[in-house]
């Protein structure tokens, strides 16, 4: 017994010091759900071309009333903020969705759904990671610094600008928030493509963030350029804790076969 207990703890303690990056699946595909906390983020939310929304949703899936898109620009340093993921940074462009609200709490109304088309990570394991659960994963590299209450959150792709964004912040969080937020993505499997849900648990901590500013800088024949600001409806620089959950198939569409 004493030495079955030895080879017990020596185990735990090799865990222990093992880096997270070494962790990894037999298909070289880190497991949901994974873990990422104190990570601040710039989100936006503005709106867009109604008929452009429509055109890039599945099929399961209808654009929210509001005509909204969510962007997020964010960055992880730390590597040992993430249950596995390392460091990385990323900004990804959604689609709010209807019929598909989300639970916040201590609020009479959630947020709608939010469906991922655009996805511009800086690491190769998360990427390889996303695009296994649907989400559209590619290159990109996201940068946001603050100075004399200036916040600037820049994307770029091969080098060059392609998002630019900016607000005025505080540095005193407004208390806690926090609840669910419904993520979708597009799996294809196959003869079929599933639409995919995200259920994601969070907790943010944000700051007082005025005046925000987005900046589409990308050419103009870039697909993205179409989901380009109307109108910036809010904007908030938070501080926030969330999980990357196991993907739950919420539709189901047969390819047609090619003739």
């Amino acid at each position: 017994m004493k030495t079955l207990f030895k080879v017990k703890s020596l185990l735990v303690m090799f865990l222990l010091v093992l880096p997270l990056s070494s962790l990894r699946a037999e298909d070289d595909i880190l497991p949901a759900p994974q873990l990422v906390t104190n990570a601040w983020m710039y989100i936006v939310g503005y709106e867009a071309d109604p008929e452009v929304l429509k055109a890039m949703l599945p099929e399961g899936l209808k654009p929210h009333p509001n005509n909204r898109v969510v962007l997020n620009m964010y960055t992880v340093p730390d590597g040992t903020e993430t249950s596995g993921f390392g460091a990385y940074t990323l900004t990804y462009v959604t689609i709010e969705v209807q019929g598909h609200d989300s639970y916040t709490k201590d609020a009479p109304a959630g947020f709608p759904g939010r469906y991922f088309k655009y996805y511009f990570n800086s690491s190769p394991a998360m990427r390889k990671f996303a695009k296994a659960a649907g989400i559209p994963a590619t290159t990109g590299f996201t940068t946001t610094t603050v100075k004399d209450g200036k916040l600037t959150a820049t994307l770029e792709v091969d080098g060059k600008p392609f998002i630019v964004s900016t607000a005025d912040v505080g540095t005193e969080f407004q208390g806690v928030v926090g609840g669910h937020l419904n993520y979708f993505g597009l799996l294809e499997t196959g003869d079929a493509q599933k639409v995919v849900k995200y259920p994601i648990p969070w907790i943010g901590y944000p700051v007082v963030t005025e005046n925000p500013t987005v900046a589409f800088e990308m050419p103009k024949d870039n697909p993205l350029y179409k989901l380009k600001p109307k109108k910036v409806d809010w904007a908030v620089w938070i501080k926030g804790s969330f999980v990357y959950p196991q993907y739950q198939v919420i539709h189901e569409t047969k390819k047609t076969a090619k003739r």
